[in-house]
């Protein structure tokens, strides 16, 4: 409707402008025309789809009303192009034409199929089928109409399918045919509707609308940005909360030094007048927008939806990388991030079917004041000691006192819990890089004590380590190798090095 009224308007003033013209030059009139010519193509409604799968209405006119197609067809998009798959109500149709070129049945013995190329959605086309239900086949014209069903309801949509999930349990994707429901726990759920899809009516007041293509996302959380890389859909985001020099992801960095992602701001205090000023379509934030309330709010009072992850909640290392498949979900990478995540699988299987060692493992960090950051027991790098094959200490270290990862204790207090462990592991992530025991020693002479520092068994990690949120199964493999190694001669690995 607002294309037709666009078009009346603009065919009227240039009546207007050839009346108030006179006999005007060909020139100036033709100018006129190509303009009004112009702005009605581009009224022209948007047929293209994202790349992905779709339930659409399909209506059949011509020949003799007997046969009838399935009222519902599937339409795959790939690389831009829409093919959609028909079911018809007979067996008797042998081939179709469509656009010149002859497609045959798919479904021998069953309901006749054809998948074939189409314009995309909503589209009109005449096609031939050609049937053998008569004592001779005949070609018969028809005209498919493809369309996205109209006065969809929240409370009509049934539920058709659930993205599969192997270790995550912070987040489910439900689906309801052409929509995905998102649910964070804790966090809202998220209704996604790709594009050319109609938003249903009577949407909860709780559950936050997202349309894609979703091409100007707020990315505020770091431990996400290596997901999204490794997924494929980096241009996707358009704005960060990091600076250049504090990302760790290579592809972030070059993004960055390219002027295609810009920093819009810490989550704290975001540029609001850049984000508005450029369009923002997602934030995508962490737990710590929790400290600061009013930003999220005023982020949603400028129309900008705010999801928050809450991939740090995951017990299992790799229902962090899991959170891989949601983004993927967003951004219509499902096939990238299935493959990634495979490769991380497949690394912790192979793990998995080698012995257990026993071999006891500190993980820690020494802060600013002297105290000794470690993790709690129940955390993730905690459970990749575990799966790695070793045992982490120092055990049972307040696991339930609040929703925090780490705790910090005294270095008396470390240093008789965990002096006897067979290896130590220094978090840089925090501090920076060490080479050196003596480094090490700096920070501590109670180390020296400790039985891994006096066995050459101290590793150090890379700053890199929980940005990189797609490796935790190379993690693992790491751990793993360093606990079964017997080559003293080996000292890198991903995403650890071995202190001189």
């Amino acid at each position: 409707m607002k294309s037709r009224k666009l078009t009346v308007i603009i065919v009227s003033l240039c009546m207007c402008v050839s009346v108030l013209s006179g006999c005007g030059s060909t020139a100036e009139k033709e100018q006129v025309q190509h303009a009004a010519e112009t702005q009605t193509a581009e009224a022209e409604p948007d047929t293209s789809l994202e790349d992905g799968e779709y339930t659409v209405n399909v209506e059949l006119e011509g020949g003799s009303g007997r046969a009838s197609v399935d009222s519902e067809a599937k339409v795959k998009v790939t690389d831009g192009q829409a093919y959609a798959t028909i079911v018809w109500s007979s067996t008797y149709y042998d081939y179709m034409l469509v656009d010149g070129k002859k497609y045959i049945n798919e479904n021998e013995g069953g309901n006749s199929t054809f998948t074939f190329p189409i314009a995309g959605v909503p589209c009109t086309m005449d096609v031939v089928g050609d049937t053998t239900a008569m004592s001779q086949p005949h070609e018969i014209d028809y005209t498919l109409t493809f369309s996205f069903a109209k006065d969809v309801s929240f409370k009509d949509l049934k539920q058709t399918g659930q993205v599969k999930l192997s270790y995550a349990d912070q987040f489910q994707i439900d689906e309801y045919g052409n929509y995905k429901l998102i649910t964070i726990v804790d966090n809202g759920r998220f209704l996604l509707i790709p594009k050319g899809v109609p938003v249903p009516a009577d949407v909860p007041e709780d559950v936050i609308v997202l349309q894609q293509p979703l091409n100007h996302v707020y990315l505020v959380s770091s431990a996400v940005m290596d997901l999204i890389c490794q997924a494929g859909g980096l241009s996707h985001v358009a704005y960060t909360a990091l600076k250049e020099d504090d990302w760790y992801v290579q592809q972030a960095k070059d993004a960055m030094a390219d002027g295609s992602l810009v920093y819009a701001g810490k989550y704290s205090a975001p540029d609001y007048e850049l984000i508005l000023n450029e369009g923002c379509d997602l934030a995508i934030e962490s737990t710590m927008i929790h400290h600061n309330p009013e930003v999220q709010e005023k982020l949603e009072q400028f129309g900008i939806p705010v999801m928050v992850e809450r991939s740090s909640y995951e017990s299992h290392p790799l229902g962090r990388t899991e959170w891989m498949k949601l983004y993927a979900v967003l951004l219509g990478k499902e096939d990238v991030a299935e493959k990634v995540f495979k490769e991380q699988t497949d690394k912790l299987d192979n793990v998995l079917t080698a012995d257990k060692t026993d071999k006891t493992v500190a993980f820690f960090y020494i802060n600013s004041v002297g105290a000794v950051n470690v993790r709690k027991s129940g955390d993730y790098v905690s459970e990749m000691i575990s799966l790695a094959g070793g045992n982490y200490v120092p055990e049972d270290t307040g696991e339930s006192d609040n929703a925090l990862s780490t705790m910090n204790m005294q270095m008396e207090e470390f240093y008789a819990k965990a002096k006897d462990a067979d290896y130590i592991i220094y978090n840089s992530t925090i501090d920076g890089e060490l080479q050196t025991i003596d480094e090490l020693l700096s920070k501590s002479e109670l180390l020296a004590d400790f039985k891994a520092v006096k066995n050459g068994n101290v590793w150090c990690t890379g700053k890199n380590l929980f940005q990189e949120t797609t490796g935790l199964g190379t993690m693992i493999e790491d751990i793993h190798t360093m606990l079964t190694t017997d080559d003293d001669s080996l000292d890198n690995l991903t995403y650890m090095h071995k202190l001189k």
